[in-house]
């Protein structure tokens, strides 16, 4: 029984590359809502936010996600979504870390995107 409640390390990496690739098709399909979010996150770590501008900001940044989950709950975004979110599990004791995880998050897919484009030099 214990079996069917703890995942495999290959599942875990399966659901990991499944989240990574509907991150990606979001991202392509929301561009301009994925640079205000890279954006936003970056004014978020770069200062620190008052307790009155809380709950604006908080519900700029999950309205802006909210539009990226439109791809698919199984992305990057949707976990983000919920735990940045003041209207549901989000609080702002937490509000930095889970934009400095999420910074760190964004900066790995954009590697993943680089690494996966091919380059060809056109003489």
């Amino acid at each position: 029984m214990k079996d069917m409640l703890s995942p495999t390390m290959e599942e875990l990496q399966k659901r990991r590359l499944e989240s990574l690739r509907i991150s990606e098709k979001a991202i392509s399909e929301h561009p301009d809502e994925y640079r205000e979010i890279k954006a936003l996150v970056s004014k978020i770590l770069s200062k620190p936010v008052e307790i009155s501008d809380y709950y604006k900001t908080a519900g700029k940044l999950a309205g802006l996600l909210e539009k990226m989950v439109e791809t698919g709950p199984e992305s990057i975004f949707y976990y983000y979504y919920k735990n940045i979110d003041p209207r549901k599990s989000g609080q702002a004791r937490y509000f930095r870390a889970n934009c400095l995880d999420l910074h760190e998050q964004l900066k790995y897919v954009n590697e993943l995107r680089i690494n996966r484009r091919k380059m060809r030099l056109i003489q």
